[in-house]
């Protein structure tokens, strides 16, 4: 599936380089642009900062403000920019947050391309009407 993202901001919220560096591979071929911010009290900066954004990949398991949390503060000061949590639990409480922190959409870990591109691309829709 080819997707073309340009002059599209993702900004990808995890604590680890490594899944930054997954997603950002996933996608290289949708000329989109790349931010990485490491935990959701971050992101919530960012957004305060009225930076380029146009749709946010949120982890949910991170240090100093998890993105459940993160995910409603964002959405307080930014209703209409798309959130996708992207998360390994899928079972309990998890599952409960997730449904109940407002966020646009879900991808479980292992991301799969595909899937990711899918939801990325409902968002991009969903946002430009």
């Amino acid at each position: 599936m080819q997707v073309n993202l340009k002059d599209k901001t993702i900004v990808i919220v995890d604590d680890t380089k490594i899944n930054f560096i997954l997603i950002k591979t996933q996608l290289r071929n949708t000329n989109a642009n790349f931010v990485w911010l490491k935990n959701g009290q971050e992101a919530i900066e960012y957004i305060q900062e009225q930076k380029e954004v146009d749709v946010i990949l949120m982890d949910i398991r991170m240090p100093i403000m998890d993105g459940v949390e993160a995910t409603k503060r964002i959405k307080q000061i930014a209703p209409d920019i798309p959130i996708i949590i992207q998360t390994a639990s899928v079972m309990g409480a998890a599952y409960e947050d997730i449904a109940n922190s407002n966020c646009d959409g879900t991808v479980f870990k292992p991301i799969i391309r595909e899937n990711l591109i899918e939801v990325l691309s409902k968002q991009f829709i969903k946002y430009s009407k």
